[in-house]
């Protein structure tokens, strides 16, 4: 029974919440005050951190900070990835008038769930808790990857160095961070082999239930979506994506989805799902895919604009009900003209929106594209026509819905090997839903959908990256100019990095 989990888990959460709150960009790249005390040792202890917390708490105290702030659901990923826009003068953000905190967001909360893996780490190492190791890599290595995907040259092999001393770590670039990721995956891999006396004893795993396969597979799947990204700078990876895809060893149904429920299991808070503000309706770019085949997942993801009566405010000629959405990056004055706007819902299943890693959809439309592009032997149409049926399942669509729709002649996989890469990747933009930045990256990856350049953006392209929050350039200022340079354009929106452009 895991007991210490369901009881610890608030306690640990707001410790964590005020520790991170007070140290936020400390842990990864200075330590602030510094000059104003004398008693270095009195200012070097944590009076917020605690000193002996069990494998168990602290592997569920990660696994719901990396599903919940290091992921920044709610706004920033969603405006980037054009799944929503704002309609008001207050969030600008589709227009990438992003606010100082917004980058610090992202940044701090990703590092701070990095704190906390770390000292799953020593804890593991100390007690040979294998498992819980394998675990911690598993979510660092995912962490990491989708820091330096964000942002670009992260600190990595010098950060959280702060017990050493060393507050102002150097920035690697994203192929580094990449090659030692895979790394470590694979030792993850070895780590969570199958004890004679069960794996994760002491509980805690609010993923997987002690379920070392899963995390084995989550594993491999990591690598697999690293590989992809990879493709194109490194052709070689193709053996690794079909010895990946032939293994087996991979997501492979819903159960095995890397997510969490807010349902509450584990102390994690049960609330339902709701409409969004008023000033948020969904994006002209994720709408506009949706209606092109009638998606049954529409009446799941938001909430139909209707008129006084109940009626669709918007049709299209066949007198089918549209979802609308408006484009990203206008102003408010070109929004305002849009009436019968579709708003966004929380979440899914009457319960808050679930913070999902990786999906059983995203292995199948991985591979259904690793088919088209020849890495690998086997059925490209199944693999996509699964994707989808597992991505409308997980939004709770009818199976009668979605037979249907899986018959429609607009899904039907096309034989033209480019058109059918078109749909599949349109497939992959839908299930990221709720997964802005994943969304955004992928679109990075393949530039599919087409995304909105809106006339009041603040760039004339699509944003590359997040730049780097303020206080780096006054805390590591060295280190922060190093990695400047190792961006084609500097600290902008628009410089890319390793795998794009």
């Amino acid at each position: 029974m895991l007991v210490k989990p369901f009881t610890g888990i608030k306690y640990i959460d707001m410790e964590t919440n005020f520790r991170m709150r007070k140290y936020s960009l400390l842990i990864a790249v200075a330590f602030m005050g510094l000059s104003a005390c004398n008693d270095f040792e009195e200012l070097n202890q944590d009076p917020t951190r605690m000193t002996d917390i069990n494998a168990a708490s602290l592997l569920t105290q990660v696994i719901y900070d990396a599903g919940t702030r290091s992921r920044s659901y709610g706004d920033i990923g969603n405006y980037i990835g054009q799944y929503w826009t704002n309609t008001s003068l207050i969030d600008q953000r589709h227009r990438y008038d992003f606010r100082g905190s917004d980058s610090e967001e992202v940044y701090n909360d990703i590092y701070g769930t990095l704190y906390d893996v770390s000292d799953l780490k020593a804890r593991a190492r100390k007690e040979g808790l294998d498992d819980y190791l394998g675990a911690a890599l598993v979510i660092e290595a995912y962490l990491t990857t989708y820091l330096t995907d964000v942002f670009g040259p992260v600190p990595y092999s010098e950060a959280l160095q702060g017990d050493n001393l060393n507050f102002t770590p150097k920035f690697d670039n994203q192929e580094e961070i990449y090659r030692k990721n895979l790394e470590k995956l694979d030792e993850a891999y070895e780590l969570l082999e199958t004890k004679p006396g069960g794996n994760f004893i002491r509980g805690g795993d609010a993923f997987y239930f002690n379920d070392n396969l899963k995390w084995r597979k989550l594993a491999n799947s990591l690598k697999l979506r690293m590989y992809m990204k990879m493709l194109k700078v490194d052709p070689s990876v193709e053996t690794e994506i079909a010895s990946l895809i032939n293994s087996g060893e991979l997501i492979s149904s819903n159960k095995e989805n890397s997510a969490i429920i807010y349902d509450g299991r584990f102390g994690l808070q049960s609330t339902k799902a709701s409409g969004t503000a008023g000033s948020v309706a969904l994006g002209k770019t994720f709408a506009n895919k949706l209606h092109e085949t009638l998606d049954p997942r529409r009446p799941q993801l938001a909430r139909l604009g209707v008129d006084i009566d109940g009626n669709p405010v918007n049709i299209d000629e066949e007198e089918n009900p549209i979802y609308l959405g408006v484009p990203s990056g206008e102003s408010p004055d070109i929004i305002r003209e849009f009436n019968g706007l579709a708003a966004p819902f929380t979440g899914l299943n009457g319960v808050r929106a679930p913070s999902v890693l990786f999906s059983y959809a995203e292995v199948e439309f991985y591979i259904a594209e690793a088919i088209l592009l020849g890495l690998v032997a086997g059925d490209a149409s199944e693999h996509y026509l699964t994707g989808i049926r597992a991505s409308s399942e997980w939004w709770g669509v009818e199976k009668a819905a979605i037979d249907a729709h899986l018959a429609k002649e607009s899904v039907t996989l096309s034989s033209d090997t480019d058109e059918a890469l078109r749909q599949v990747w349109k497939e992959e933009y839908i299930n990221f839903y709720y997964q802005g930045f994943d969304g955004w990256n992928n679109y990075k990856r393949v530039g599919y959908p087409e995304f909105t350049v809106g006339s009041a953006m603040l760039t004339d392209e699509i944003m590359k990256r997040m730049v780097y929050p303020p206080l780096l350039k006054s805390v590591n200022g060295d280190n922060y100019n190093k990695a400047v340079q190792l961006l084609d354009k500097g600290d902008n929106l628009l410089s890319g990095s390793w795998w794009f452009k």
